[in-house]
């Protein structure tokens, strides 16, 4: 399909900022083995666009191992493909001219935008989990005639649409609502152009079928891997869906081992896994050891993570290569990467 995709993947950084401390939101691991830039970029994958820019601003080395070349997509190619995009700034430049928003960070790529030869552009976030048929929606842009096309999720009855960050625009169209954003000094691309070219009638809006997960707080996060261990139906949709097949790089890794003693119920767990203690409603990414007399219940348990000593974890997070020794078990609902308790 003739149309560039532009992923944003620091623009929630905020929202999550015990997880983005060292990594993009994008770049967030999800689902265990998944980031949450995969559905953005599925997405984009599944609608035929291969040609796509990631903006982003800062703590991005997790982001472009993740990414590496774009095979895992099919995006390693010599005409389009994927690449991640830094914002410019001058050497010069003050801390107000550094990105921060969504309208700087476009302005900030002002030329690229100025050399995309695809008639239309494709805009997306990384804050929320979901399917989205990009297809149907650059179909009802192209139909509408419309200079900008918003993205909705499904209103529930008698309530307004809420509004999704997902944009389809007119190439063109974008590049002029920029010079004027440039002239005018705007900063917000959603109350000074989108709410302005609505009132002016150039602002289409189109429903997705399928549901989406807000990813907007530490809970939400939590919440939604509770969720897929419990909800076959919303793990089969996100995770394992085949009209909508979700990429991700893939890491060679043994099979999951498990010992004489291991007991596992209604739980996640990645390739590379050893387990040789309980594991109940968790979610694991690979490389985590589970020691025997080690407890895991209710928790999301990252990369490379370490129980042992009879130690215990519920109801938390432990990020990347966390380690519990020696009986640890009165934690915080989150323990960072790296840290080592007990």
């Amino acid at each position: 399909m003739n149309v560039t995709g532009i992923i944003f993947s620091n623009l929630h950084d905020a929202e999550l900022p015990m997880l983005t401390g060292k990594r993009t939101m994008g770049a967030v691991p999800f689902g265990g083995r998944y980031r949450l830039i995969d559905f953005p970029l599925s997405a984009m994958v599944n609608a035929g666009i291969t040609d796509i820019r990631v903006i982003a601003h800062h703590n991005y080395q997790s982001l472009m191992e993740h990414i590496g070349a774009g095979k895992d997509w099919d995006l390693a190619r010599r005409v389009g493909g994927i690449r991640i995009v830094p914002p410019y700034s001058a050497a010069y430049a003050s801390p107000s001219e550094c990105y921060d928003t969504r309208m700087q960070s476009l302005i900030s790529i002002k030329g690229l935008i100025d050399r995309i030869d695809a008639p239309d552009v494709l805009l997306a976030d990384c804050d929320a989990v979901g399917t989205p048929d990009l297809c149907a929606l650059i179909e009802a842009h192209r139909k509408s005639g419309a200079g900008i096309t918003v993205g909705a999720a499904n209103a529930l009855e008698g309530k307004v649409a809420p509004t999704l960050h997902i944009w389809c625009a007119k190439t063109e169209f974008l590049r002029e609502l920029l010079r004027e954003a440039q002239e005018k000094h705007f900063t917000s691309f959603t109350g000074d152009i989108v709410n302005r070219q609505s009132a002016k009638g150039r602002v289409n809006t189109f429903c997705f079928q399928n549901r989406f997960f807000p990813v907007n707080s530490f809970v939400e996060y939590y919440a939604l891997h509770m969720l897929l261990v419990n909800d076959d139906g919303v793990r089969c949709e996100l995770l394992e869906n085949p009209k909508a097949p979700l990429f991700t790089a893939t890491k060679n890794a043994p099979p999951v081992k498990y010992g004489c003693n291991a007991y596992i119920k209604s739980s996640l767990i990645a390739d590379g896994c050893v387990i040789d203690g309980e594991v109940r409603g968790s979610v694991l990414f690979g490389g985590v050891q589970v020691s025997e007399g080690c407890v895991v219940e209710n928790a999301i348990v990252m990369e490379g993570c370490v129980l042992t000593g009879g130690s215990a974890i519920s109801c938390g997070v432990l990020d990347k290569n966390a380690c519990l020794l020696r009986g640890a078990r009165s934690l915080p609902i989150f323990v960072e990467e790296g840290r080592k308790i007990g």
